[in-house]
């Protein structure tokens, strides 16, 4: 795993290096490259196929996209008035659109932009039915959630043909880790969850069974990986369900 969380590091460096932007990161702060999506396109490729610049290339691409994406939710879409902080925000997101494509066309890689258009294109309607408060039930909500969260990586998985474990094990993690986050922060799911049932404790009572279901589900699935995978998979599983603070206050 000190190999592994050592190629974590760089590549997420190198992404940071990638999609750096002085002005923007002075006005609104830098980027955040979220080591678990970085893991789980790592998880996409063998290690020979990682050490190859082009798979570098393309891992970094669908992280930048998902920048992207992430960044332009940043705006509330009801918002009434566009300040120059939300202009900027528009901006940034823009940037990281451009150098997506501008990596891929580094790499030699544009059938990239083919691969993930219909991933992308899910994300962003799967974000506006939150957004407006169209899903009619949590399990809605929850969907809607793991499409959001998971659909450019799987579109990468299924593109090399990954075991169907460890993609579902993945987009449970990714789930999972926004619902946590949501926990820490309500943000737009909270709000998606609060329009269907009407309810805050009724929300929290659903993110919790939701997240023991995912939790479940993942176990599950970490038992069909490979070590090298069920390895992975099991060390965010434990930071995201905080087993590693669980064990030490067992210990």
């Amino acid at each position: 795993m000190d190999e592994w969380q050592k190629e974590q590091t760089a590549l997420v460096e190198e992404i940071s290096r990638t999609c750096a932007q002085p002005f923007l990161a002075k006005v609104i702060g830098a980027p955040h490259i979220n080591p678990l999506r970085v893991s789980a396109l790592m998880l996409a490729f063998s290690d020979q196929e990682r050490t190859k610049p082009h798979v570098q290339k393309q891992m970094t691409a669908a992280i930048l996209i998902q920048l992207a994406l992430d960044t332009h939710d940043r705006i509330a879409p009801d918002t009434a008035e566009i300040s120059q902080k939300h202009q900027l925000i528009v901006l940034a997101g823009d940037y990281f659109s451009g150098m997506y494509y501008r990596t891929l066309a580094e790499a030699g890689c544009i059938h990239y932009v083919r691969l993930l258009a219909e991933a992308v294109k899910n994300v962003n309607e799967m974000k506006t039915a939150l957004h407006r408060k169209e899903c009619v039930t949590a399990s809605n909500v929850f969907h809607t959630v793991r499409v959001v969260e998971s659909d450019i990586i799987r579109a990468v998985y299924h593109e090399n043909e990954a075991d169907i474990y460890l993609i579902e094990a993945v987009s449970s993690l990714l789930t999972a880790e926004r619902l946590r986050n949501e926990q820490d922060k309500p943000f737009f799911v909270y709000d998606a969850l609060f329009h269907v049932l009407g309810d805050s404790s009724q929300v929290v009572h659903e993110i919790d069974r939701h997240l023991h279901e995912l939790e479940m589900d993942i176990l599950k699935h970490i038992k069909k990986l490979d070590q090298q995978a069920a390895a992975v998979v099991q060390t965010e599983f434990d930071r995201i369900f905080d087993r590693e603070l669980r064990y030490a206050e067992e210990g």
